[in-house]
């Protein structure tokens, strides 16, 4: 699996804090490959460890082809915060919930991305299927 970084603009409030890193990957890594025609998936990612990623959650928006994660540190309840958002072309494909399709996230996220964080894939799966 390869990884194209593509570098994404932040304004929200918190920017000293936020980093944002958008990749972008092929949908036969995401089992997509049969539910959309496109040559490329969009992972944005949107990381506050020194707090709340709610404002930022609440104030972004995806765009086609791009699944959104968020994750954050509430001080206040001392937990980490994770929450998704699934542009609307993408929302069919994860309709149905399909365990194989929300793993591969999860698995890119805790095995390419958080690997050296104290990152919990069960947390990451269930804000998955909020989403």
């Amino acid at each position: 699996m390869t990884f194209a970084v593509v570098k994404a603009q932040d304004t929200s409030e918190t920017a000293q804090y936020l980093n944002v890193t958008r990749y972008r990957l092929k949908p036969t890594e995401l089992a997509l490959h049969k539910d959309i025609n496109s040559e490329n998936v969009y992972l944005k990612i949107y990381k506050n460890h020194k707090g709340s990623i709610i404002e930022d959650y609440k104030f972004f928006k995806p765009k086609k082809n791009e699944i959104l994660f968020f994750y954050g540190f509430n001080n206040e309840t001392n937990k980490t915060e994770m929450f998704f958002k699934i542009h609307n072309n993408l929302k069919e494909a994860y309709k149905n919930k399909e365990f194989e399709k929300l793993i591969k996230i999860v698995k890119i996220l805790q095995y390419n991305i958080f690997y050296k964080d104290n990152f919990s894939s069960a947390d990451a799966y269930t804000a998955l299927e909020r989403a």
